[in-house]
């Protein structure tokens, strides 16, 4: 197994374990975000908010996937293309976009320490996948989730 994969594999574990401090109503609230986002994108096939220390928080995903890998994944995704972005351009990354045969990764940040990924079709219409999926990261931005808030 690859160093990247040992890091992924202890982060994920880590996320299972670990209890998060958002409220039964924020779960609520992200729930309902990714379904409405899910309904109105026939695009879109799944999708997870998570933590960027990788904690899922909420997820809507196909069978079979587990969410505590992808959201250490998708954490480390964006934690890289932040990195990257700052050293070559400045300023700061919208989002991420992996395209492949099998389909689309969108991952995109969601207010302050939460991100979305976002999955879609091989043939979605891509400018209108990332519309919703930025719409309801917009929508993910503007909650409060603390469970003591």
């Amino acid at each position: 197994m690859s160093f990247l994969d040992d890091m992924i594999d202890k982060v994920s574990e880590e996320g299972s374990h670990h209890e998060d401090d958002v409220s039964p109503q924020g779960h609520q609230r992200l729930d309902a975000i990714l379904a409405e986002m899910l309904g109105d994108c026939g695009d879109l096939s799944g999708a997870m908010v998570s933590a960027s220390d990788g904690r899922a928080l909420a997820e809507r995903l196909q069978g079979g996937l587990d969410k505590h890998r992808f959201a250490a994944m998708s954490s480390a995704l964006l934690a890289l293309s932040d990195n990257v972005i700052r050293e070559t351009h400045g300023g700061s990354i919208k989002n991420v976009l992996i395209q492949s045969d099998g389909g689309n990764v969108f991952i995109l940040h969601a207010g302050n320490g939460l991100l979305l990924t976002v999955f879609s079709q091989p043939d979605a219409n891509l400018g209108m996948s990332l519309a919703h999926a930025s719409g309801a990261a917009a929508d993910i931005a503007a909650l409060e989730l603390r469970a003591d808030a």
